[in-house]
């Protein structure tokens, strides 16, 4: 086989893993030839999208450790002086992430969502969303399967030229990101770069930085000590340059497996660095090239004046060092635009086909309990006060439910959830008897009369946060099943509701099946 065809056949390979939704292998498709993998890499960024809006739903009678708002949380992945990290499925966005909760009570640690959200890039984790529920404050962002560069020190030993070149490089357009946006990220370190299956780097944790011009304000020391450069120690605030002297650190750490400094103390920390006490990567890696053990040296520099002028002209000087495309390798890039721009359009005729979601399958029945078993409420249904009702409901996803009910004369009532015992959302997969959920036993009353009464239920698969914030002020069903209700079936789409408190609910509602459904039923009472 020859060399051009050698280079044909790691394309296709390429094109069948982004295709699939596995990690090409990024490192070699790079050293062959970068305008290829930029091409590959939009291709890749094209199918993630796809697969994220896709919002398939995860397996039914799946273990859920715990809910925090909106997120099913299923797995811890770690736990550091922050808080957790946790693996966790957001039924909005269709997609599992990773969720960041934090120690701190209150909204502390939302700074570092904020932070997130103003930059995209491709070497800097993305974050989807913040908030504090159950009075803990949290960030949820793409979930990263792989490791950190520290573990995979750990395991495998220091870095290769190439290998460690590369991550300076992905790692110093990140920063150059994040410094064109006017942050820090204030604590670049082995434990806080991901490297993904098949090579992507990323940069995550921006906890200890911020806006650069409020950190030149501060005098308060954050961050790694034995990555922070002699200017911070001394108490100046973390800049762009700050960024660089870590990063260099975390160069020399890559490459001998040793941090230039030993102490872990502030103070004898600072002392090593103005006597100049560490090892030479040279006498560590003595089979390294004197340019690339050149860069490294300049960004450790105790003066911030003799590192790089910024993280842009340290991205350039890295990759100048890394091997050359072959001519081949250059010819071919033009050709796997060309691939990729077909397999694009064919990515989208598989991906639609391979990851549409199942069809939401859901059943809604009003039932009366009588003593010789439950009765289904069709349209003609009447009630009488003292009558006994439940809800069976069949969903083929989880889903929130509210039951809505308003009567004659505006009086309104949340039916369910019920008050601090019952919550959503529910389980799909099996049949529920509302309002008790697995206490099928429980059922709602009538218990006074009405000339009419009306009621919704909303399906979605999502939490309806407006709607729960509208339904903050209304009465609310109680478990005790003493709560006057309403019953009747008629499951028409041209009803038109009386009662204005159900109208306004409504009118918040998108009307997209795949996601929303909404039943509407009106009876009356016997006369």
């Amino acid at each position: 086989m020859t060399k051009r065809q050698d280079e044909e056949r790691s394309l296709a390979d390429a094109l069948r893993a982004i295709a699939d939704g596995v990690p090409p292998t990024w490192d070699e498709l790079e050293t062959t030839d970068p305008a290829q993998a930029e091409a590959l890499h939009l291709l890749d960024d094209v199918a993630r999208a796809y697969r994220a809006n896709s919002g398939a739903a995860p397996a039914a009678g799946r273990d859920v450790l715990f809910r925090w708002g909106g997120l099913e949380v299923e797995e811890r992945l770690g736990t550091g002086g922050f808080g957790e990290v946790y693996r966790a499925f957001d039924p909005w966005l269709g997609r599992r992430v990773a969720l960041k909760l934090f120690r701190v009570a209150g909204s502390g640690g939302l700074d570092e969502a904020r932070r997130l959200a103003r930059l995209r890039h491709r070497n800097v984790l993305s974050v989807y969303g913040c908030g504090v529920h159950d009075q803990r404050a949290g960030l949820w962002s793409e979930l990263i399967e792989g490791r950190t560069l520290a573990d995979a020190l750990a395991a495998d030993g220091a870095f290769g030229r190439d290998e460690a070149l590369r991550i300076g490089r992905d790692l110093a357009q990140a920063l150059a990101a994040v410094h064109a946006a006017g942050l820090v990220h204030g604590d670049v370190k082995a434990e806080n770069v991901m490297r993904e299956s098949g090579g992507r780097i990323v940069l995550m944790d921006f906890g200890a930085g911020g806006d650069e011009r409020l950190l030149a304000s501060q005098r308060i020391i954050s961050g790694t000590p034995r990555y922070l450069p002699p200017e911070v120690l001394d108490g100046a605030p973390l800049s762009a340059a700050s960024d660089i002297y870590a990063l260099g650190v975390l160069l020399f750490f890559l490459l001998s497996g040793r941090l230039p400094y030993a102490a872990t103390d502030a103070r004898v920390l600072r002392e090593q660095q103005r006597c100049g006490e560490r090892p030479r990567l040279r006498d560590l890696r003595p089979d390294l090239d004197e340019p690339l053990r050149a860069i490294v040296e300049r960004c450790i520099a105790n003066d911030p004046a003799q590192r790089p002028a910024d993280a842009s002209s340290l991205c350039s000087s890295l990759g100048a060092l890394l091997a050359p495309p072959t001519q081949s390798g250059r010819s071919l890039s033009i050709a796997a635009l060309v691939a990729a721009c077909a397999a694009l359009i064919a990515a989208g005729l598989m991906l639609s086909s391979w990851f549409t979601p199942p069809v939401w399958e859901s059943r809604v029945r009003f039932l009366r309990v009588e003593a010789a078993g439950d009765v289904e409420l069709t349209a003609n249904s009447t009630l009488n006060v003292g009558d006994r009702l439940r809800l069976e409901l069949l969903s083929s996803r989880d889903t929130w439910v509210y039951v809505l009910n308003e009567d004659a004369v505006g009086n309104a009532t949340v039916l369910f959830p019920l008050a601090d015992t019952v919550t959503n959302p529910q389980r799909g997969g099996r049949t529920l008897m509302l309002p008790g959920g697995a206490d099928s036993a429980l059922t709602w009353e009538v218990t006074a009369e009405s000339a009419y009464e009306e009621f919704v239920v909303i399906e979605s698969v999502a939490p309806l946060t407006e709607v729960e914030r509208d339904l903050d002020g209304w009465k609310r069903a109680r478990p005790a099943g003493d709560e006057r209700t309403v019953g009747a079936t008629v499951r028409a789409p041209a009803l038109q509701l009386r009662g204005d408190h159900l109208r306004h609910i409504l009118s918040q509602l998108t009307r997209d099946t795949a996601q929303v459904r909404v039943a509407q039923y009106r009876f009356a009472h016997r006369s």
